[in-house]
């Protein structure tokens, strides 16, 4: 059984089949016994041709089968100039012990790059070297300095010249100031006599200055470079291969056709019974291969006949494990369906499809 199981497995994979979606043909050659014919197609797609459908063709009484596939891939080169940037760290003494000349030394001549399928060398480019400190330590201290503040003030309207009306200290920006100085003087210019006499009592604005001082601490900072960063570009142009198309040479093997007015039946007998036996063949006929979807890859899960136009799906998809098909009509009942109708039921549903017949592809898409 559980041979079985592999040998099924197996089969599965092997079977699977691709359909190639852009794939035109360019070339048809036949050999003069018409036993051989070559057909060479070209298509953009980048896919594995050896599983790809290719159908068999009828020409001068003739049936070619596929034999052999060979591909030949076409690429183009793609060119583009690259920058890369490499570095180096330096101590500061081994910096100060070399020049510009001597630094550029320290890094290759050419840079081989690959990368992303492009290859390419790299020359160094000398004028583009750049030093710029890397590490750097700094170091803070503070001195102490006195800042001194002076105020002058007026306090006026003082009824006598006594010190005692005026405050020893004030307070600016935080800062206590004290009194250094004061001076009193009279508001009225007449004599204090005079003014006595008229009951009139003298009044006194005092002059003042205020005094004051604070610490404040000046931050010192040095700094001292610890090592150094170089770096220099290398440029140089890159290239690849680009995939652009495919050469498909596809061999066909070629089988003369059997004479079709000879009854297909004839080793049951002749006359009526080979007559019959030939219209029995051709009305029962399976002339559709239906393909499903499965696994990311089209299998074939049977084949069907096509009557009046219709196709039933219902007993070949107990073998589907997707809802798409493709079906693959025989080239002649296709020729004769060219722009018709075709009814494809599966169980309760029906899709109606319009057919047009071309020689390379007799598929019809259907997704249920």
């Amino acid at each position: 059984m559980k041979k079985l199981i592999i040998c099924l497995f197996t089969t599965m994979f092997l079977n699977q089949t691709v359909f190639a979606n852009d794939l035109k043909e360019i070339e048809l050659s036949i050999n003069e016994d018409k036993t051989m014919a070559i057909k060479i197609f070209e298509s953009l797609e980048n896919i594995d041709f050896t599983k790809v459908v290719f159908e068999d063709f009828e020409k001068d009484n003739f049936k070619y089968t596929k034999d052999n596939v060979n591909v030949e891939e076409i690429t183009k080169e793609d060119k583009k100039e690259q920058i890369e940037t490499l570095e180096l760290i330096l101590s500061k003494s081994d910096f100060d012990k070399l020049d510009n000349t001597k630094i550029l030394q320290l890094f290759q001549d050419n840079l081989p790059y690959e990368k992303d399928g492009y290859k390419g060398i790299l020359l160094k480019e000398n004028t583009t070297l750049k030093v710029e400190p890397n590490k750097i330590e700094s170091t803070t201290t503070y001195s102490s300095q006195t800042i001194t503040l002076n105020e002058k003030k007026t306090f006026y309207g003082l009824e006598n010249n006594d010190y005692g009306l005026i405050p020893k200290t004030i307070v600016k920006n935080g800062v206590t100031l004290n009194l250094v100085d004061a001076n009193f003087v009279s508001t009225n210019n007449e004599a204090i006599s005079s003014v006595a006499n008229t009951g009139v009592s003298t009044l006194y604005n005092c002059n003042t200055v205020y005094k004051g001082s604070y610490n404040k601490k000046i931050p010192n900072t040095k700094t001292k470079i610890l090592d150094y960063k170089v770096t220099v570009q290398y440029k140089g142009e890159i290239s690849k291969e680009i995939f652009e198309k495919n050469i498909i040479t596809v061999t066909y093997k070629g089988d003369k056709i059997s004479d079709l007015t000879v009854p297909i039946a004839v080793a049951t007998g002749t006359g009526a019974t080979g007559i019959f036996g030939f219209i029995v063949f051709w009305f029962t006929k399976k002339n559709v291969k239906v393909y499903n979807l499965i696994n990311g890859a089209y299998e074939l899960i049977g084949k069907c006949k096509i009557k009046n136009n219709s196709i039933n799906l219902t007993t070949i998809s107990l073998k589907a494990t997707s809802n798409i098909y493709k079906l693959q009509l025989d080239k002649n009942i296709a020729k004769k369906l060219n722009n018709q109708d075709i009814s494809i039921t599966l169980v309760n549903s029906t899709k109606i499809k319009k057919f047009d017949f071309n020689e390379e592809n007799t598929y019809i898409d259907v997704v249920f």
